[in-house]
């Protein structure tokens, strides 16, 4: 129920997943300071709280560089009503890119629905797996070209108990170089292949 990947230069851990019912938060951790002081991992280093300060379900997360991270919110409602409402901030079926290192909310998005599992492409780029892989381009959230006849579930967090028929996630695989992507529907295997320094020259 946890999704967990290094930042590129290995000095932090990201966990996207479920922390209670029903809520999933993004937590970061410092890997020297891990290993220096395992209880460090015991500790929850959630996004600083301007970030997400009614409690959005934050379904999923990837690094983007070294100190930026984009993360998804779910379609489920907040948690908590939010009297100090500053922008730029996640919403729920939101996005938004987050650095880590000033603890900041860069720019936050709107979406017509939940991006479900996001996928990093290069520095500015992700790739979101619900209903449809979409390249969504992430200065300003425009969904650059979306694959309308591939299927890629309803996943929308990191718990997909309960779904069922073609809201469960096909059989999908990702280049660790950030360039491939590949998707299983029925008998037929399709890879998607990305040219990074072109999404990053955009």
């Amino acid at each position: 129920m946890y999704r967990k990947s290094a930042s590129p230069d290995g000095g932090r851990l990201l966990s996207a997943g479920w922390l209670w019912h029903r809520l999933s938060l993004a937590v970061c951790y410092d890997v020297a300071q891990a290993i220096a002081d395992p209880c460090h991992l015991d500790g929850r280093h959630e996004l600083s709280a301007s970030f997400n300060p009614g409690l959005v379900d934050e379904s999923s997360a990837c690094w983007l560089d070294d100190d930026r991270l984009a993360v998804a919110a779910s379609a489920e409602p907040e948690q908590d009503s939010i009297e100090d409402d500053r922008e730029p901030r996640l919403h729920p079926c939101g996005l938004a890119v987050y650095d880590v290192a000033s603890r900041t909310c860069l720019r936050a998005f709107k979406m017509h629905e939940p991006p479900g599992t996001i996928l990093p492409l290069g520095r500015d780029h992700v790739l979101s797996l619900y209903r449809h892989p979409k390249l969504i381009e992430l200065s300003t959230g425009t969904v650059v070209h979306a694959w309308a006849e591939l299927s890629s579930g309803r996943q929308d967090g990191s718990i997909i108990w309960g779904l069922s028929g073609d809201a469960i996630p096909p059989v999908m695989a990702f280049d660790p170089s950030g360039d491939r992507f590949a998707i299983a529907n029925g008998d037929t295997i399709t890879v998607l292949e990305f040219n990074l320094p072109a999404l990053n020259a955009m």
